[in-house]
């Protein structure tokens, strides 16, 4: 007798839904008591975004019904006519772990914050794998096709939700609560003389647990010191080398683990792969998890070598997007003969959000903090900056105070040499707009109307798609495939047009 029966009459399509499955009902219950619980103990753990909740539960609901879908309209989705797995397995369970981490995300917990790409990414395809061993979508052994296939889609799923998160935050967030702890925080540090947030982070406790072991990896990475610098990480070159080492190390013991299981006969998984040596002896067993581990662990520091590099190339676009505006701004200033020190000054307190007040702060903190004199804190500032236009305006502005020269014309000629390269690019992302939007219209508007056509024709003749159902293949283009190309023409379109 199913947990719902007494109540599904009550309930309409949505009780048979979730009557499809025990483990759903009950994991729902468990997960809502145990969220009300922490709510009660503590509101602020959880993520004050209304808008990432909201998405949270409409992703969840999505993939309840999509998981019920058997029992909902009796398509017979996940199995064709023979009784074999279809492809919507992998789908279903790339939607399980995109579904698992916005409910993760909606927890406010830093370091899953800040490191989400690396953390949800690889635990996507373990949690995939599990959740097909363990709670299969049917009674039918999965073929060594579902686990590749699992291993290509469900970091999608993870992607997905990490992509959601971040927008939904950053544009519509609750900032005023945001403010209020950011507020409440800074006062409790000032009357308990608390040490600073860097200070206290997770990177310099790695630097502390293992600062003197990580040495001899120091040569190997010598090059990432200077990165560190351009990319404008506030770290420590030692203490962000702890840092991946410490990954590493965890991915390391962690996958090690999660392959043993996975490999050993029991599981069997070994042999759907590919590695059927790892299913004949214990020894072969674990040599083949160490090696998979070892591997892991490495693809864990590759991918923590890799951020500042990636953080470099941001910092790079922002300084070339909003640099002609703040030269604008320097201009102005300069026109009404205002002094360097003081243009420097003015421009430091604006808003970051329109102009680069904050790298010109570091200007001026060389000269408050270090006495430096203007001329070398703009010569040091040069040496930190990965952008050539921010170079030269630094380079020239140093130069016309040392020789005393026109600072008006100086700014002026910078400000339009640097506004006709924005035009240009402006200009080249308008014409990649417009074949963007021929591309559009023509795969998501006129191929499904042709495509619907034909699979209406080929649905009253009858047949299938690759052992789908044409009605259910008709189903999942638009209810998965077109919404997801949608999405990742707006992720294309958000990365390719001009900033500021």
């Amino acid at each position: 007798m199913n947990l719902l029966d007494p109540i599904v009459p009550f309930l309409g399509p949505f009780g048979q839904v979730l009557a499809a499955s025990d483990l759903i009902v009950v994991g729902l219950v468990l997960l809502g008591l145990v969220c009300f619980g922490l709510n009660m103990v503590k509101k602020s753990i959880f993520e004050t975004s209304r808008a990432w909740v909201g998405a949270t539960i409409a992703l969840s609901v999505v993939t309840i019904l999509f998981r019920g879908m058997d029992t909902f309209c009796g398509c017979g989705f996940y199995t064709d006519s023979n009784g074999a797995l279809t492809q919507l397995v992998p789908f279903t369970y790339m939607l399980i772990s995109g579904s698992f981490f916005a409910i993760l995300f909606n927890f406010n917990i830093p370091p899953l914050k800040k490191y989400k790409w690396f953390i949800s990414i690889p635990l996507s395809i373990p949690l995939a794998l599990f959740s097909n061993l363990f709670f299969p979508l049917v009674a039918v052994a999965s073929p060594p096709w579902v686990f590749i296939e699992l291993l290509l889609f469900s970091p999608i799923g993870a992607v997905y939700s990490g992509f959601t998160y971040e927008h939904s935050v950053l544009h519509m967030g609750d900032y005023r609560a945001r403010l209020r702890r950011f507020l409440q925080q800074t006062d409790k540090a000032k009357k308990e003389d608390l040490i600073p947030e860097d200070k206290g982070s997770f990177v310099y406790f790695t630097y502390r647990l293992l600062g003197k072991r990580v040495a001899t990896l120091l040569p190997f990475f010598k090059g990432l010191k200077q990165v560190l610098s351009l990319a404008g990480m506030k770290t420590g070159y030692k203490a962000y080398v702890s840092l991946m080492a410490f990954a590493g190390l965890v991915g390391f013991i962690v996958s090690f683990f999660v392959w043993l299981v996975l490999l050993s006969p029991a599981v069997g998984l070994g042999s759907s792969i590919g590695l059927g040596f790892a299913g004949d002896n214990i020894i072969f067993t674990f040599i083949a998890a160490l090696f998979m581990s070892i591997v892991t662990g490495l693809a864990v520091l590759g991918m923590f070598y890799a951020v500042p590099f990636f953080k470099l190339g941001s910092r790079r676009t922002r300084l070339d997007s909003y640099l002609p505006f703040t030269s604008s701004y320097m201009t102005v200033l300069a026109s009404a003969g205002v002094t360097p020190e003081r243009i420097l000054r003015s421009t430091a307190e604006k808003d970051p959000r329109f102009m680069l007040s904050d790298e010109i702060a570091n200007v001026v903190g060389r000269v408050d903090l270090l006495g430096f004199d203007i001329i070398h804190a703009l010569n040091a500032e040069v040496e930190r900056s990965p952008s050539t236009n921010y170079q030269d305006l630094l380079r020239g502005f140093a130069g016309v105070i040392r020789t005393g020269g026109d600072m008006k014309k100086f700014f002026q000629g910078i400000t339009d040499h640097l506004f006709q390269k924005r035009h240009l690019s402006v200009q080249s992302f308008l014409d990649t707009l417009g074949i963007l939007a021929e591309t559009y219209v023509l795969m998501l508007i006129a191929f499904p109307l042709m495509l619907v056509v034909m699979l209406s024709i080929m649905a009253s003749i009858g047949g299938s798609l690759g052992g789908i159902d044409v009605f259910s293949f008709m189903y999942l283009l638009a209810f998965i495939l077109i919404p997801m190309c949608g999405v990742m023409f707006l992720f294309i379109l958000d990365t390719m047009q001009p900033k500021g």
